[in-house]
């Protein structure tokens, strides 16, 4: 027995003593460096690209074995710009023996690798320069290599690699086909000790520079980093991703950002979880958290985001932004954004949604369904806002903002035609009030539905100037002229409180009623005036025309006819009616109203005549009739003009129209008048004789009246 011990001893101690002299022996007598000729000549079969190894080769064994390469460079495919595909200053890796050989233990060394340059690009044709690389491994690739290959990863002992250690390293990717290039410089990746299980600190970072668009920026990451294959655990915590980019479409300060959060993904569970998220610019701070469900098969993600009370305008102002030129200044300041949200792949829907900007407040819930096709749905609520501070000032200060004067604006597209025609829509928008180029309107319901090119946008409005407004608007914007269709009553609204805010002058006072159904064609404001057809009627109450008195007017044209002065009167320019109402038909932009009315207590009139919408003006022709002579609208000096029908001729720009009485007209119509009640007079005093004569008194007058009727 002790013979045996002796002689397995001697046997370990020679295989021992050769495994000794290897180590020695192997790098004193082979120079990798003398197979650098072999080397190339394989890769060139194999790829069919040119290596070049420019620099040595260094090797060693014990106690570890080690590889250094340097100065390798390998050429591009053929038809590309670039001369070389890859190449890398200097690699090295090494893998310690020991724990390999006696506990079947991978150590690597930490993996240094610096100056890596690749270059990647695609042809016009959309092929890219690594393609023929693919066919080759694809080929080589049998049924019995894969086969191998799966024995082989399933035999693999445990492995920890020291660390990563890549420096200097460049990337850039050249599209052709688009005119893309983008090019990463600087690239460094370093680790600590990686090992299944185990924490690891990350650190990365790298230059950015993009041709289109143009763009330059860096970006660096640092994180604790898991990775456990066995349990399918992965996890970076404590990360920071900081970002800094200058460029086209970016103010140029450049943008800064930082994302911080923590992710654990569980492939074993198929979840994922992102908690702890802050992704921070300046002053904008954006937080939340996210899970996600399925993620390997049919991912579907929830959670929770909140975008920070902040100043929208200083914000803008920090990062360059360009400010709009708005009426109020103090607008756009606070900004704040919450809601919850469940999201896949073909749907995102935003619940518990709460947006304020300034005073404004919008809730309740928007969805996303169909992203290759989105269809929006909402159902929201607008506390109050007030547009015409967010629009861009009026022409004159201390004025809301107006509509555009009659110019370049009547020319400016209105409708967005293909973003309309894609468009898909169904909401509901309620808003307590809102102020939008000086109207007002409160308790407004608006419902909104669109497809495939047409858009209707049904609305009430509960309070309008004291009134009631229901309607509908159709948008049809499949052909080439888009088209409209507006249906619209409104009942009960002061139409001078309308107008003062609308234009700026209450011409009309009053009460009363509107009800239109109009078409139109066209995508300007000036096509839509000259093709708007339809009909309008209207009935108001108690009010007034303002701009001219008709009442002074008569009375100064019949003191002119006398030749007397006529009379100041400290006297409203205006003209009282108990009743106006008419009825419109609208053809090609002209209106044509054949039936106007008015009546009050002391006049009585009737009207027709064209607005042109297109030109803005009027023609019209109205006769008032006097009834009745108090002091106020009249006065005694018309006493003798009760009952003449007296012709009154408007005309020229509605907003201040020319106003003229044809004298000829009421001198005729006095003249008539007057005969006739000299005819009157003859006939009632011959009928008044004979009468005398034959009648019983108290039947005189009644056949009086009988007899001049018949004259």
């Amino acid at each position: 027995m002790g013979k045996t011990l002796k002689v397995l001893g001697w046997l370990v101690g020679m295989i021992l003593l050769l495994v000794i002299a290897a180590i020695i022996l192997i790098p004193m007598f082979v120079d990798p460096n003398d197979h650098k000729e072999r080397i190339v000549a394989e890769v060139k079969k194999a790829t069919g690209r040119d290596l070049a190894i420019e620099g040595d080769i260094g090797l060693s064994v014990f106690p570890r074995l080690a590889l250094e390469l340097n100065g390798l460079t390998l050429s591009n495919a053929k038809g590309f710009e670039a001369s070389e595909f890859a190449a890398v200053r200097h690699a090295e890796v090494g893998v310690n023996l020991v724990p390999l050989l006696f506990r079947q233990l991978v150590e690597v060394d930490t993996v240094r690798i610096e100056g890596l340059k690749l270059n990647l690009a695609k042809s016009k044709s959309g092929a890219t320069n690594w393609d023929d690389m693919l066919g080759k491994a694809d080929a080589d690739q049998t049924p019995q290599a894969d086969e191998f290959q799966a024995q082989g990863e399933a035999a693999l002992p445990a492995f920890t690699i020291g660390g990563l250690d890549i420096k200097e390293a460049n990337l850039v990717w050249d599209d052709q086909s688009t005119g893309e290039r983008f090019q990463v410089e600087n690239i460094y990746l370093q680790t600590g000790m990686l090992a299944p299980g185990r924490d690891v600190e990350l650190s990365f970072g790298m230059d950015l520079a993009s041709r289109k668009p143009m763009m330059k920026g860096n970006l660096k990451l640092t994180s604790q980093m898991l990775v456990n294959p066995e349990k399918q655990l992965y996890s970076m915590q404590d990360v920071q991703l900081a970002v800094n980019l200058t460029g086209e479409g970016i103010p140029e300060e450049g943008v800064e950002g930082l994302l911080e959060g923590n992710l654990l993904v569980n492939l074993s569970s198929n979840t994922l979880d992102l908690h702890d998220l802050v992704l921070s610019s300046g002053k904008l701070k954006l937080s939340g958290q996210v899970q996600g469900e399925n993620i390997q098969t049919d991912p579907s993600f929830k959670g929770g985001l909140k975008l920070a009370e902040f100043n929208l305008r200083e914000w803008m102002k920090q990062f360059g932004l360009p400010l709009p030129e708005t009426a109020d200044e103090e607008v756009l300041q606070s900004f704040y954004l919450t809601s919850d949200f469940t999201a896949s792949s073909d749907q995102l829907v935003m619940k518990n949604l709460l947006l304020e900007l300034d005073q404004t407040k919008l809730k309740g819930e928007f969805e996303v369904v169909d992203f290759a096709s989105p269809a929006y749905l909402f159902n929201l609520d607008l506390n109050s806002i007030n547009l015409d501070r967010y629009l861009p000032p009026a022409a004159d200060p201390g004025k809301a903002p107006r509509r555009p004067a009659k110019g370049g604006g009547e020319d400016e597209p209105l409708f967005p035609n293909e973003l309309l025609r894609q468009l898909r829509v169904d909401g509901t928008l309620r808003i307590d009030n809102i102020i939008v180029n000086g109207i007002r309107a409160e308790a407004i319901l608006l419902k909104v539905r669109g497809r495939d090119g047409k858009l209707n946008l049904d609305h009430e409005v509960g309070r309008f100037y004291d009134g009631l407004m229901k309607g509908d608007v159709q948008l049809d914007v499949t052909g080439e002229r888009p088209a409209v269709k507006l249906n619209q009553k409104v009942s009960r609204i002061l139409s001078g409180p309308l107008l003062m805010d609308l234009t700026g002058k209450d011409t009309l006072l009053g009460s009363g009623d509107l009800d239109m159904q109009l078409t139109s064609r066209g995508n300007t404001i000036k096509q839509l005036k000259r093709g708007l057809n339809g009909q309008l009627a209207f009935d108001f109450r108690d009010g007034a025309v303002k701009g001219f008195n008709l009442a002074k007017m008569i009375r100064d044209t019949k003191a002119r006819l006398k030749g007397e002065g006529t009379l100041v009167l400290n006297e409203p320019e205006q003209t009282d009616f108990s009743e106006l109402n008419g009825r419109a038909t609208i053809v090609n932009g002209v209106v044509n109203n054949q039936s106007l009315l008015a009546k009050s207590p002391y006049l009585r009139l009737e009207g027709s005549g064209k607005a042109y919408l297109s030109e803005e003006r009027l023609k019209y022709s109205i006769r008032p009739v006097i009834v009745n002579t108090p002091a106020g609208q009249g006065g005694e000096a018309l006493e003798e003009l009760v009952g003449i029908p007296i012709p009154v001729r408007v005309k020229g720009n509605w907003n201040n129209p020319d106003f003229s009485i044809e004298l000829g007209k009421i001198l005729e119509e006095q003249q008539k008048a007057k005969l006739k009640k000299k005819f009157d007079d003859k006939v009632d005093e011959k009928i008044g004789e004979k009468l005398e004569e034959k009648v019983p008194e108290e039947l005189q007058d009644k056949l009086k009246d009988k007899l001049k009727n018949l004259f």
